[in-house]
């Protein structure tokens, strides 16, 4: 088939598949596994693709209307300007995240902080350490991340991302190893770690069903995380320090009312665009 013969089929197999943004991501998965894109020559969609290219792009089609994410086929995935790999092992960097994000550089900015020291628990994909290191090129930042196969993708991304001096990967789980660390060594303590209940992951979409269950799971009331940062972690932050979380749209309250327990007295809930609970941030 030619170039332009694939990706009319593909479009139409993503839609018969329920898809509901087919055209846009029949686009990407083109770009990956035929090489077109804006900058191909007029001629070029009638070009017979090459089996190879075919077979793969045919597959790639196969297993996206199987419920298979679009991320994990196309090897990798924008946030906040950065590219991060990705694949099967590692959870895929999300819009929501920007919350606890740009959250998080806000209050940093209003301090007039240029090297804070941050830890990023949780950190997957290393998407938020990333994004924090580019922005602020003399930070400091630990990333702790439990899973094996997520670490390869951590050390990657931060390779790739040329940010290999500010970041320090601790491989280990958040329950244990914040023993590492001294009291107080931490300007900014930030987070998106697993908050699904448990008994709710049956029910996710297909998609994200095919991402570590690791990634997603916290617990019986899904603050298993938030129970473990307050407890070890809050220690670990400065006088003034900031916390930053990303949450469960029905976590606000229960996640607030944690922090405040463990004696941060200002602690704020901030919407996403859809008007839903997505981060906390607190600052003392």
């Amino acid at each position: 088939m030619t170039i332009a013969q694939l990706r009319q089929y593909g479009c139409r197999t993503l839609r018969e598949a329920g898809i509901l943004a087919a055209e846009t991501e029949i686009r990407e998965l083109a770009a990956r596994f035929l090489g077109l894109n804006r900058l191909s020559p007029p001629g070029f969609l009638q070009q017979q693709a090459q089996t190879q290219q075919e077979q793969a792009f045919l597959e790639a089609v196969r297993k996206r209307c199987s419920g298979y994410p679009l991320q994990y086929l196309l090897g990798s995935w924008s946030f906040m300007g950065c590219e991060l790999s990705v694949g099967e092992g590692v959870l895929i960097p999300r819009d929501d995240t920007e919350v606890c994000v740009r959250a998080c550089i806000d209050k940093i900015n209003a301090r007039g902080w240029t090297a804070p020291r941050i830890v990023d628990l949780c950190s997957g994909s290393g998407a938020i350490a990333i994004a924090l290191a580019k922005r602020y090129p003399e930070a400091v930042i630990t990333a702790v991340e439990l899973s094996p196969e997520a670490v390869h993708y951590l050390e990657d991304n931060i390779r790739h991302n040329g940010v290999s001096e500010q970041i320090k990967v601790v491989s280990g789980d958040i329950g244990e190893c914040y023993d590492l660390f001294e009291d107080g060594i931490f300007d900014v303590i930030i987070s998106n770690p697993p908050y699904i209940c448990s008994a709710e992951l049956p029910g996710l979409q297909k998609e994200v069903q095919c991402e570590p269950e690791m990634a997603l799971d916290g617990g019986t009331d899904g603050l298993v995380f938030y129970r473990l940062i307050a407890e070890h972690w809050l220690p670990k932050l400065r006088t003034g320090g900031i916390l930053s979380l990303e949450i469960g749209e029905q976590q606000g309250q229960p996640v607030s009312c944690l922090l405040k327990a463990h004696g941060r007295r200002k602690t704020d809930v901030l919407q996403d665009l859809g008007g839903l609970d997505r981060a906390v941030i607190s600052e003392a």
